[in-house]
């Protein structure tokens, strides 16, 4: 029996992987503010260092004053970004008190341009505003079927099945990096 995700927090590995050989789905999840995004960044970064090219996007608020406004959408591989969410202008979808933008459909697009040339695909986050948008949830769905090694931060009231679910707190934030690079790095071809 795998015991929920939020039962023992201090415990890095929720799933055991089904075979050697397979793709790697790794995700990182927890509650708001612990640390998820810096750790998802460590591992980009550090991979790339290792020669892997990682294409998908990440999602980092905007704050104004103090006060977050919103959240852009940024290509990993260009650092080119639009808006996600913002609290203004208004538009058909709605997350709370934001307002998804139709605009950032645009760097989805570009990152599904070069999909098939990525060794890995990162995705900061699979959440709600993120699966709100049509073209953002075709592409985590068409990214999550791809015979491609995925790492994702998710939203923790979303529920995915991954080789590797580890839950970010503030303890161990710093050691998760590490740990899922070694993944990556000695997983079998």
């Amino acid at each position: 029996m795998i015991e929920p995700l939020w039962s023992n927090p201090s415990r890095f590995l929720c799933l055991q992987r089904i075979k050697a050989n397979q793709d790697l789905r790794v995700f990182l999840t927890g509650e708001p503010g612990v640390g998820k995004t810096t750790a998802f960044l460590k591992i980009v970064n550090e991979l790339r260092v290792r020669g892997l090219r990682i294409g998908g996007f990440y999602c980092p608020e905007v704050r104004e004053g103090g006060i977050r406004v919103g959240f852009k959408i940024v290509d990993l591989e260009t650092q080119k970004w639009k808006w996600l969410a913002r609290t203004s202008p208004r538009t058909e979808i709605k997350v709370g008190k934001y307002f998804v933008q139709p605009e950032a459909q645009e760097i989805v697009d570009l990152v599904a341009k070069n999909l098939n040339e990525y060794s890995l695909i990162a995705i900061d986050e699979i959440g709600p505003m993120e699966l709100a948008l049509p073209a953002i949830r075709d592409f985590i769905d068409r990214a999550l079927t791809l015979n491609k090694d995925v790492l994702a931060v998710v939203h923790r009231k979303v529920r995915l099945k991954g080789d590797y679910v580890f839950v970010v707190t503030p303890e161990n934030r710093d050691e998760i990096p590490k740990k899922v690079v070694e993944l990556f790095i000695t997983k079998p071809l």
